[in-house]
């Protein structure tokens, strides 16, 4: 990064139609939702068909890689060319947000943000319930002390979910869950003049809240997207504000993930909450091993990170041991769980002549990989290339 310059979080939503951008300096107060800046709604920027086939399709929507890299590097740079300040990408913390997060999303997204020289750690991806998350414990703790409901329209239904903080585990535990559908697809209109299905609608959104409210305390409520704007749903809005605050917004997932970039950069304080997102770690992983002479437990991957973030890479020399004991143990403080990673066929060499490389990945939030390998020692004995694995599922 240039000298002088301030690093920038920004947090980039992209829908299957639509992308937004959020940035924020040490020099602003709060996020800064790129738009006109007459004072209009923030800009919302239509997806280019290409790339939303290679984000939400299928992985072989363009056979060339190196394309779909392209294609999808210069949607970022499109992107982050609008924010004001004009930053390196070296000083970009960049999150970014999406409905889900799929495989190839997750290959496909740091490839092209490194291409254009943001630095691979740099680069964070999460879901939108993670995003309004990270939003919503930003905001005044009035407004999260007791549950928080999101209200969004998809896939021609309204939905509702609910976040919900259990203090009584320490850190305090969050979740957000759905709590109610409501379909609102077109062959419910059929029939209906126009004033009739706003009638409809209002009924439906009516009995969604009710589920959603149903032996709960929300005591806030965001409204997500155009579709409940208007006058339609009067009886719905009179019922959601009483005794209870409630917000309606475009930027709300592209704040969150800014949100969630400056907290990963350092730039702002989280309250003391731990997230138990769909792609969270539940798991703490690690093994025995023996520093200095005293038998220490070494830590692989710490529980409460994302699983696409959660790798770990070590080099030890075994005294004997012809088998790894993985330790699993739950944040929740169940009980430790050994899995055993056997070193079958291991080199015929003197005790402690053997260097050995772990590798810890996971290919989703309830799998894991370890994978060992032999690095021999020095130049006395070389490497015979063998490798060890084991795969841990959680339950």
């Amino acid at each position: 990064m240039a000298k002088g310059q301030r690093e920038v979080a920004a947090g980039l939503q992209i829908s299957a139609s639509i992308a937004q951008i959020t940035w924020y300096t040490t020099s602003e107060k709060e996020p800064v939702t790129c738009g006109p800046g007459n004072g209009e709604q923030p800009e919302l920027v239509p997806l280019p068909e290409t790339v939303s086939g290679l984000l939400f399709g299928e992985k072989n929507a363009l056979e060339d890689t190196s394309m779909a890299v392209q294609h999808v590097a210069d949607f970022l740079s499109q992107m982050l060319s609008m924010i004001p300040s004009h930053p390196t990408m070296a000083a970009i913390r960049l999150m970014v947000t999406l409905p889900q997060l799929t495989p190839y999303a997750q290959e496909l997204i740091p490839e092209a943000a490194c291409s254009l020289g943001i630095e691979r750690k740099n680069v964070y991806l999460q879901d939108f319930l993670s995003s309004f998350y990270y939003y919503t414990v930003n905001q005044k703790k009035e407004l999260w002390s007791s549950d928080v409901a999101l209200l969004e329209y998809m896939d021609n239904s309204m939905v509702g979910y609910v976040l919900h903080i259990d203090h009584s585990k320490k850190p305090a535990l969050v979740t957000v869950k759905e709590a109610a559908r409501m379909e609102v697809d077109e062959s419910l209109r059929e029939g209906r003049t126009a004033q009739q299905w706003d009638q409809e609608r209002d009924r439906l959104l009516f009995e969604l809240l009710k589920k959603v409210f149903e032996r709960r305390n929300v005591g806030t409520s965001f409204l997500v997207g155009d579709y409940y704007d208007g006058n339609w749903a009067s009886r719905s809005f009179q019922y959601l504000c009483h005794h209870r605050h409630a917000f309606r917004g475009a930027n709300l997932y592209t704040k969150g993930a800014c949100y969630a970039a400056m907290s990963r950069s350092g730039m702002n304080r989280m309250p003391e909450l731990l997230f138990l997102g769909a792609d969270m770690i539940r798991e703490n992983l690690g093994i025995m091993m023996r520093v200095h002479g005293k038998e220490t437990f070494y830590t692989l991957v710490s529980a409460g990170i994302n699983w696409y973030e959660a790798h770990h890479e070590c080099e030890f020399i075994p005294d004997q041991e012809t088998t790894i004991p993985l330790v699993t143990k739950p944040m929740d403080g169940g009980e430790e769980v050994i899995h055993l990673l056997r070193l079958k066929h291991f080199p015929n060499r003197p005790n402690r002549a053997t260097r050995l490389r772990m590798s810890v990945y996971f290919t989703s939030a309830d799998c894991c990989v370890v994978e060992v390998e032999d690095r021999g020692f020095g130049g006395f004995y070389p490497s015979e290339g063998r490798t060890w694995k084991r795969t841990i599922r959680f339950y």
